[in-house]
């Protein structure tokens, strides 16, 4: 696995923002979203992202940090519902303060698939081309995000599911790494000048 490197150029003036989704059990997969937000611009890019079919949960945290080292990520937001919680543990104290828990609720699922959307629809986040035959896992991403239904519960709460046998795991990193840019909520961003 430490074999496969991250393709296309790193730009040192470009921000990375890592989100991970772990897989919990059954056929759910680790998944891997990196966004890179070109400098001085609004526009983000899926620059990386990949699914590891391992259980092992030293398999998630050694290639975060194995990415960690090309990207240098200003963020790695994670999963930390079940057994995530552990990775996002062991994550912060391999990587410090640049990792950020989030545990999964209904409102908190909604809240970032919402602020996703609407990246979306505004051309402020740009997905890969699906159609291109050699990246099976473009396809497997817009295949997930076209699964995802929504409906609202009799106590008026945004219910998001997919088909039972299938998966979001890649749609649900996708909505974790772009929470950082969360366009939903007003709030100051961080520049640091160097």
């Amino acid at each position: 696995m430490a074999d496969r490197k991250p393709t296309g150029e790193i730009n040192n003036k470009a921000t990375y923002i890592c989100g991970l989704d772990v897989a919990r059990t059954g056929a759910d997969e680790t998944a891997v979203v990196i966004l890179e937000e070109v400098a001085f611009s609004n526009k983000k890019y899926i620059c990386y992202m990949e699914t590891l079919d391992t259980p092992k949960l030293t398999s998630a945290i050694g290639r975060i940090a194995y990415l960690d080292k090309f990207f240098n990520f200003k963020k790695i937001i994670v999963d930390e519902t079940g057994l995530g919680a552990g990775v996002s543990d062991v994550l912060r104290d391999e990587l410090g303060g640049k990792v950020k828990g989030i545990t999964f609720s209904t409102k908190s699922k909604a809240e970032m698939f919402n602020n996703l959307k609407i990246m979306l629809q505004n051309n402020s986040l740009y997905l890969p081309n699906h159609d291109t035959n050699k990246k099976h896992i473009n396809k497997k991403l817009y295949y997930q995000l076209l699964s995802i239904t929504q409906e609202w519960s009799k106590n008026g709460q945004l219910l998001l599911s997919h088909p039972e046998r299938d998966h979001d795991d890649l749609a649900c990193a996708l909505a974790l790494a772009s929470y950082y840019f969360n366009v939903t909520t007003k709030r100051r961003r961080e520049y640091a000048l160097g």
